[in-house]
């Protein structure tokens, strides 16, 4: 690296940061965001400096040194953005390869524009117009063209792991070969042809790493919801015997309760008829399952359940602010609960022991986030696979579902779920920012 200045690092590194930042939009950022930014970026600073240094102590102009230097940079960015905001490293990862790619594009429209023109301008110029003006508008195309469409509305949720380190692969083989045609020493029209035709091809294969990082993640969600679909169709039978029976409980009690009504007039001892009262007051109760919790999907999914339970006999205990769920879809408020409450439904119906038939759900508001906390008895062997409890049925390709689908909904939403059986207990912790 003879030859190179320190304001190449600190141009390079401000390139870098600019196209990153568009990617960070609509990250959480944790607490103290101010003070830990100035922290990173003085850090930063210190160890790419320090890292310049080193490298450019190595004698003579090897590529692979130059590559060294760029990633090392690259990776510093990377810890700056774990730093500073409250994500996922497979966040900060996709963040970094599409940043990287949009500086490499901006660098070789430059490079290009610089080849063809030889434009030299003022030192103050130059700066401006061609070290910080692309990179600038690069960044804003790509974020009107992708981020702004998807990022912040629950449209693009899960990054596919593979496709990230597919994007990185193919950014930093380009890279290489930028700096290898860099690097080298051609004839004066040879060497111009050369790298104007490099910088167009390293322009593809930079749009091409994002295009993979970003747009087939958001394939897979439209596969994953299309999966979905299929698996709420061939489900929506059940839940239909579901409702009706739902019904026909509410109209047993109904028909139970006009014939009771109908014989107090026939009581004519003051006690009996008192006794008499109070189980009609008992069998009243099951009105009483009618819940208001500020949340019209989250009532609307808790009394249903609720009347199947009391009809099973099994006891729900609950404590939930539905108004904490009010930035959630009302299908997936229903959705989630749903499967949540069926799962337990269906764990604790099987015991004999009508006292260890108890659900126990609790909504409430934790480190300004909103804590779902549901808990039921379960006395059967569990395997977990990937976090996830596999289900023992023969019908896989359905059955099992009702847990990914509940992991997808709370990462559509950016959130955190964690199931365990802890002595004979099967808990489901989730936890939205």
């Amino acid at each position: 690296m003879e030859g190179m200045e320190y304001i190449s690092c600190v141009r390079f590194s401000m390139q870098l940061m600019i196209a990153e930042s568009v990617f960070v939009i609509y990250w959480k950022k944790k607490d103290f965001f101010a003070g830990r930014f100035i922290l990173a970026l003085v850090g930063y600073f210190i160890m790419a400096l320090s890292a310049f240094t080193a490298f450019r102590s190595i004698p003579g102009n090897n590529p692979a040194t130059y590559m060294s230097y760029y990633i090392a940079l690259f990776v510093l960015t990377l810890m700056v953005m774990f730093f500073c905001f409250q994500v996922k490293k497979k966040e900060v990862l996709f963040a970094g390869v599409c940043g990287y790619a949009t500086q490499h594009i901006a660098y070789a429209a430059y490079t290009i524009f610089h080849e063809l023109t030889n434009l030299r301008l003022p030192a103050v110029w130059d700066f401006l117009l061609l070290r910080f003006f692309p990179y600038i508008l690069a960044a804003v195309i790509v974020y009107c063209l992708l981020i702004r469409r998807y990022e912040g509305r629950g449209e693009l949720v899960d990054k596919d792991m593979r496709m990230i380190v597919l994007a990185l692969v193919i950014l930093l083989t380009v890279i290489f070969i930028s700096v290898l045609v860099d690097t080298g020493t051609f004839g004066d029209e040879a060497g111009i042809l050369r790298n104007v035709l490099c910088k167009v091809y390293a322009i593809i294969c930079s749009v091409l790493s994002i295009f993979i990082a970003f747009s087939l993640s958001w394939q897979n969600r439209i596969t994953h919801e299309n999966e979905m679909m299929e698996t709420m169709l061939h489900n929506m039978g059940e839940q239909q015997k579901l409702s009706k029976e739902t019904v026909n409980i509410i109209n047993i009690k109904s028909h139970d309760l006009k014939y009771r009504i109908s014989k107090i007039a026939k009581i004519e001892d003051d006690q009996e008829q008192k006794e008499y009262i109070e189980e009609i007051k008992k069998a009243v109760t099951i009105y009483d399952n009618i819940y208001q919790t500020g949340n019209s999907a989250m009532d609307l999914i808790l009394t249903e359940k609720s009347l199947m339970c009391e009809e099973n006999g099994i006891k729900v205990s609950s404590m939930v602010d539905g108004t904490l769920l009010n930035f959630m879809q009302t299908t997936d408020v229903y959705a989630l609960f749903g499967n949540l409450l069926d799962n337990a439904i269906e764990s604790v119906i099987k015991e004999e022991n009508r006292e260890k038939r108890i659900i126990s759900i609790h909504i409430s508001r934790r480190n300004e986030g909103c804590h779902i906390h549901v808990e039921n008895y379960c006395n059967k062997e569990l395997v977990f696979e990937n976090g996830l409890p596999v289900t023992t049925k023969r019908d896989k390709a359905y059955h099992g579902f009702g847990v990914k689908s509940i992991k997808y909904i709370v990462e559509k939403y950016q959130g955190d779920v964690l199931m365990q059986k802890v002595d004979n207990r099967f808990r489901v912790d989730i936890m939205f920012y």
